[in-house]
């Protein structure tokens, strides 16, 4: 693999990389150009605060060290998340997230102020005088805290 400057990551830029990244870690520019040819990616495990300049935790099949250097190979993927299977589980994420949701497309914010839960055939919610179906919420919206999906995490 070439070297590319552009995925080095130091105590400056440290936050930037996301937490279970797959990287070559090193203390010194010489090792990391070297073991980006010749070692095999760990996980980013955590990030340390600024006041120490080894901020990049990694293992390489042993316990966590603390690193000057990270070189990115591959990002964590991405949850992924399917439509409520239940309404008691939308209520659950409801409570969770303060009840508002933000459409996707055009932004703006709806307060979720009905839950149909007596076990009906589709599992609705209502945003003002309208009800949805579990499935619209997931396609069309995102919880307005976080900005995360309206929906269930896919445990792999």
């Amino acid at each position: 693999m070439e070297f590319d400057k552009s995925r080095v990551y130091t105590a400056v830029n440290a936050d930037e990389l996301k937490v279970g990244s797959k990287c070559i870690f090193a203390n010194t520019v010489q090792d990391l150009k070297a073991f980006v040819k010749t070692k095999s990616p760990a996980t980013l495990t955590s990030i340390g605060d600024e006041s120490s300049p080894k901020r990049f935790m990694g293992s390489y099949g042993y316990a966590d060290v603390a690193y000057l250097f990270a070189y990115l190979i591959k990002p964590p993927a991405e949850p992924k998340y399917k439509p409520f299977e239940s309404n008691k589980k939308v209520l659950e994420a409801i409570k969770k997230h303060g009840g508002w949701v933000q459409h996707k497309e055009d932004g703006s914010f709806f307060f979720i102020c009905g839950i149909d839960i007596d076990g009906g055939e589709e599992e609705t919610i209502q945003m003002g005088i309208v009800w949805y179906e579990v499935g619209e919420l997931f396609s069309n919206y995102v919880f307005a805290d976080d900005g995360s999906p309206c929906g269930e995490l896919v445990e792999e």
